[in-house]
């Protein structure tokens, strides 16, 4: 496919997304997107900028199936075509400086180049909570018969808005959330938003259930620590058929 062919593609994004200063970490030579699945995006303190950099490689080429035959097409380029899920007031831009015939600015990264997206904000108390972002890129490929792109979803960023004054530490893609921590007397869990809550568990270091919660309804669950000892706790989330744990510290 042409890239010309993409420019009316761009021309819906130009609205939202403005030219960028943003540059692609270094570290990173291989084809993919960065930072990976495991290390996730920072997180984001109420009152202070936000800034946070995705690093984008993309292969000279990839194989593909097609009517059962496999090809090694080259990347003509990948698209980013849609973008939800970020806390109020953040935008996103792009940058791919070393593309020859797309613009560089608009979310579309050639084959072979790399480029870089900035996240930027500054979000407030009310925006405390944990954020999934759902990027969605169209990966389109030179000589493909099939004449459509391939539509690749990103779904494994979540952007947690904490209050950095309470001493949360750093944060992974986790998408739950346990504020403040250390805490005195009340800790809240967030990040249950869009999930069915089957069972949330609070225990000790030896297993003991210490408190159990059902039924839970809204987006965070505000728990009662006041009279658990010093020291650490586990939350257990058992939700959709699986389940996550996440630790908090009683001062």
């Amino acid at each position: 496919m042409k890239k010309t062919l993409l420019l009316s593609t761009f021309a819906l994004l130009t609205s939202i997304s403005a030219s960028a200063q943003c540059t692609a970490d270094p570290q990173y030579v291989d084809p993919g997107v960065y930072p990976d699945e495991a290390t996730g995006l920072a997180p984001a303190c109420i009152d202070q900028l936000y800034n946070e950099t995705i690093t984008i490689i993309v292969p000279v080429d990839t194989t593909t199936i097609i009517f059962g035959i496999p090809f090694t097409l080259p990347f003509d380029s990948v698209v980013l075509s849609n973008w939800t899920g970020l806390p109020p007031g953040f935008t996103y831009a792009c940058l791919s400086p070393g593309n020859t015939q797309s613009p560089i600015d608009n979310c579309s990264f050639e084959g072979g180049q790399t480029g870089c997206i900035q996240v930027t904000g500054t979000p407030a108390l009310a925006d405390i909570g944990s954020y999934q972002q759902i990027i969605t890129t169209d990966a389109y490929l030179q000589g493909n018969p099939n004449g459509n792109p391939s539509e690749v979803l990103v779904d494994y960023y979540y952007i947690q808005v904490v209050d950095c004054g309470l001493s949360v530490p750093a944060l992974t893609n986790s998408k739950f959330l346990v504020y403040p921590n250390p805490a005195k007397s009340k800790v809240t869990l967030n990040g249950l938003n869009g999930i069915d809550v089957e069972s949330i568990l609070v225990t000790d270091m030896e297993g003991k259930v210490l408190e159990s919660y059902e039924n839970v309804i809204g987006p965070a669950l505000d728990m009662d620590i006041d009279y658990l000892q010093s020291g650490m706790y586990f939350v257990t989330i058992n939700y959709n058929g699986t389940s996550e744990v996440v630790k908090f510290i009683k001062e």
